[in-house]
């Protein structure tokens, strides 16, 4: 008999843990809080643009960039020159012979004359930011874009031929 009473108590328990409590459970749908939410800035349509007087600024400093980067680049041709001919007259010189010497400060000369790239590429930092928020297509990104892309350029290939004179001359 207690037998049978604890079969059935313990029925009893079963069946009353497992309907749980009644009353309304909360749902499993998203709250206000967890659904996204697009929120558009005041003036979301307008494209960024540069006030007057920055696209000034901008335009005055990727001018003197330019006549910069020309002029480094004309020095560049007229001491690259030297160095080839340097480098021709030294071919199969010893090392402190006079045309390897003569090389050796036609190499000089050339860094010497490509070392305001590092600095153009620099004063080109903060133009490049500030242009970084306009369209592709804006002509003052483009511009500026176009001149860091033109002393990339002369940086890669005046190292390349300071490595082969290197190279060269051992």
């Amino acid at each position: 008999m207690r037998a049978l009473l604890s079969v059935t108590l313990l029925g009893l328990l079963l069946a009353t843990a497992c309907k749980g409590p009644s009353g309304s459970f909360p749902s499993l749908a998203p709250r206000p809080g967890e659904i996204p939410r697009v929120i558009d800035a005041p003036d979301a349509e307008q494209q960024p643009g540069l006030s007057d007087s920055e696209r000034a600024g901008l335009s005055a400093d990727v001018a003197r960039e330019s006549k910069a980067l020309a002029d480094v680049e004309k020095a560049m041709a007229s001491e690259g020159a030297q160095l080839t001919r340097a480098l021709q007259a030294a071919r199969g010189s010893k090392s402190g012979s006079e045309a390897w010497s003569n090389a050796q400060m036609a190499l000089s000369r050339y860094d010497l004359a490509r070392s305001p790239l590092g600095d153009i590429e620099v004063r080109l930092t903060p133009l490049l930011r500030m242009v970084d928020s306009l369209p592709g297509s804006d002509a003052d990104r483009q511009a500026v874009e176009s001149l860091a892309a033109a002393t990339a350029s002369a940086i890669r290939r005046s190292q390349q031929q300071v490595n082969a004179a290197n190279r060269q001359l051992g």
